[in-house]
């Protein structure tokens, strides 16, 4: 039996939640086949419905045609394009904005699961994974501006954060 330790004092939030904004996040992207839907049209560029199938084995074209039609009730794809028979999706803003959430999964499944996810069984780094640019496109959130730079952006980078200066 594993024993869980919970804090004395529970972490003080600035603001009050109405919901957990880790389980409202989860809604359609916590069903099952969604963030790998996102993956395929953000990641690899897939575009339509057969690529998407393809890139995603296991998934059949009920589920794909389900959560596309998710995803773009909820706003995180689009119609990029369509046609009697064609129809391209793209990334909304929103859509977008799960990449880097994308990204930190691709980092953890690289370190803590490299016996399943490569040949060699060997972690990885991301810089090993992808070129340093599209790692750095990929968490660029060019609409916001963090108040601070917060550790998770500095582990993700390929080059360490400098330290803090002593006279501040």
């Amino acid at each position: 039996m594993i024993e869980r330790r919970i804090p004395a004092r529970p972490v003080r939030f600035k603001v009050d939640f109405e919901c957990c904004p880790v389980e409202a996040s989860l809604g359609v992207l916590g069903r099952k086949w969604s963030m790998l839907v996102v993956r395929d049209i953000g990641l690899y560029r897939a575009q339509r419905f057969n690529e998407i199938l393809r890139a995603t084995p296991g998934l059949t074209k009920r589920a794909l045609s389900l959560r596309l039609h998710e995803l773009e009730r909820e706003g995180f794809i689009r119609r990029a394009a369509q046609e009697p028979k064609y129809v391209r999706w793209e990334l909304t803003p929103k859509g977008r904005d799960v990449l880097p959430v994308l990204m930190t999964l691709v980092q953890f499944g690289a370190k803590w699961h490299a016996d399943r996810v490569f040949a060699d069984h060997r972690s990885r780094p991301l810089t090993e994974i992808f070129e340093e640019a599209y790692i750095q496109k990929i968490l660029e959130v060019p609409h916001r501006v963090p108040e601070r730079p917060g550790p998770l952006g500095a582990r993700l980078t390929a080059t360490p954060a400098a330290p803090a200066s002593a006279s501040a």
